[in-house]
């Protein structure tokens, strides 16, 4: 069953991993809100300011064009953002273009172009410690093989729009379970057939904290997580003002 939290929330040091699994194509890319609001906000940013989502390098049109057949062949309507990358078996492999509306504090056309270690470059250790797991993964890939991992965040709301355009307020000193969001991104990689060019599906969902801290082993690796992350890490993740009070309410528990 998806997620499996304990999984996420080991009661280990935080650290950086990769966290691997297989994937499930069918599942990941399916339509999974029966409310539509999801599509409903998508169509929405797309229509408004379509230049901030949904970008391509002018020479990535046919694998473009081949990612999206292949999304729509696994279902109607797109829900997750998508990222194509090249194909990175001979060289590193860079941002060819895709459509990202729920970005966690990002902007897809800032990394356009960009090498895969560039993109990752603002997070404080990420390349120093899986840079070249990451390399050798990704050439590896195989297009009749997914994977699956998952990455999360901590927030002051639950919207799932985070560009940094919309300016929204992030985590304070005030922070508490109650008015704390995990952001949680699970993360889809596979390798078209014909471009061979990689594409890097992620699906976001928002998870108050003091629902979430209910259940089994959550509360001991969050809170040894958020104890153990080193400080630029943390300032990166903006969790630098309300690390300590929800450190404290963690505690309480």
């Amino acid at each position: 069953m998806y997620p499996d939290w304990q999984r996420l929330f080991p009661t280990v040091d935080h650290r950086f991993q990769m966290g691997l699994r297989v994937g499930d194509a069918a599942d990941f890319w399916s339509v999974q809100d029966v409310s539509g609001e999801v599509r409903q906000q998508r169509e929405k940013w797309l229509a408004e300011a379509p230049d901030l989502y949904s970008v391509q390098l002018p020479e990535a049109s046919v694998a473009m064009e081949e990612a999206r057949g292949w999304i729509r062949q696994q279902a109607s309507q797109c829900e997750p953002d998508w990222v194509l990358l090249s194909e990175g078996v001979l060289n590193e492999p860079h941002v060819l273009g895709g459509e990202v509306v729920f970005p966690s504090s990002w902007s897809l056309p800032e990394k356009l172009g960009l090498p895969l270690s560039a993109v990752h470059g603002p997070v404080p250790g990420l390349e120093a410690e899986l840079g070249k797991s990451i390399q050798v993964f990704l050439s590896r890939i195989q297009p009749d093989l997914a994977w699956e991992r998952d990455n999360w965040g901590l927030s002051a709301d639950a919207e799932l729009n985070h560009h940094p355009s919309r300016r929204l307020p992030g985590l304070t000193e005030a922070a508490r379970l109650d008015s704390t969001w995990l952001r949680l991104e699970r993360q889809f990689l596979t390798r078209l057939p014909v471009s061979r060019a990689l594409l890097f599906g992620i699906r976001v969902s928002n998870h108050r904290l003091d629902g979430l801290v209910t259940l089994p082993g959550v509360v001991a690796g969050l809170l040894k997580s958020l104890e153990t992350m080193e400080p630029t890490v943390a300032d990166y993740k903006g969790l630098a003002k309300s690390r300590a009070s929800l450190i404290r309410d963690l505690e309480g528990l």
